[in-house]
């Protein structure tokens, strides 16, 4: 290669760069040189990935079964224990998503549902929930701060629901949304709430809500 042509070649890699950075929030000129673009790298927004806590697939109870728990008036279960129990709850026919429905539990009966795997939550992540409902209504939902002591799952469960019931867990201001028969996927703010490792909780009635969840994530919106 030429040097003339050698010329050209860097030339071109640092128009592109030079784009390239601009497209991802970098303040960057064309007209600048590679040895000032190069270390504008290091600006590039960096994003966290998602924590996903639940996710309905042919997988569900294999990589779940053991890290959701339930509380329901027949005591603590995991969530393979709990399908194992309750047929139309995390199914094939329904995807293997969690189906608070009345076929199992008839009318008006409370589930708590709980992750027995602490998750990091800092102000700057949300909840996110991709579900169906069959109304609007109220819902809740709560952190409960990771445990100081080595608990085996079952023992974690029942952390989790006591400090519900203790008052001591950190409330999510939560609700369910009507979702006319789609899956919807909804933000739920973690703002306000001191930076730490904490159990995930929800709380959920076989009415007219009846809700279905399809995944649970903690995701990060720093921009």
């Amino acid at each position: 290669m030429s040097i003339a042509n050698y010329l050209t070649a860097l030339d071109e890699q640092r128009d592109r760069l030079a784009r390239n950075l601009v497209t991802m929030g970098v303040q960057a000129s064309e007209t600048e040189k590679l040895n000032t673009l190069v270390p504008k790298v290091l600006q590039i927004p960096q994003t966290k990935p998602d924590v996903t806590l639940f996710r309905a697939s042919i997988d569900t109870l294999h990589d779940y079964g053991e890290k959701i728990y339930t509380f329901y008036n027949d005591g603590y279960r995991s969530l393979s224990g709990f399908a194992d129990s309750y047929l139309n709850f995390c199914c094939e026919e329904n995807g293997y998503a969690i189906y608070y429905n009345q076929p199992d539990f008839n009318w008006g009966q409370t589930i708590y549902t709980m992750c027995v795997e602490p998750v990091h939550i800092s102000s700057s992540n949300k909840i996110m929930l991709s579900y169906k409902s069959g109304a609007t209504d109220i819902g809740e939902m709560w952190l409960v701060p990771r445990s100081n002591e080595t608990l085996s799952p079952a023992d974690t469960a029942r952390y989790i629901y006591e400090s519900i019931q203790n008052n001591t867990a950190v409330t999510v201001p939560f609700g369910w949304l009507g979702s006319v028969g789609n899956y919807i996927n909804v933000l739920h703010e973690c703002s306000g709430i001191n930076t730490g490792d904490y159990y995930l909780a929800w709380k959920a009635v076989t009415d007219n809500t009846s809700p279905m969840i399809r995944s649970v994530k903690v995701v990060d919106v720093t921009i």
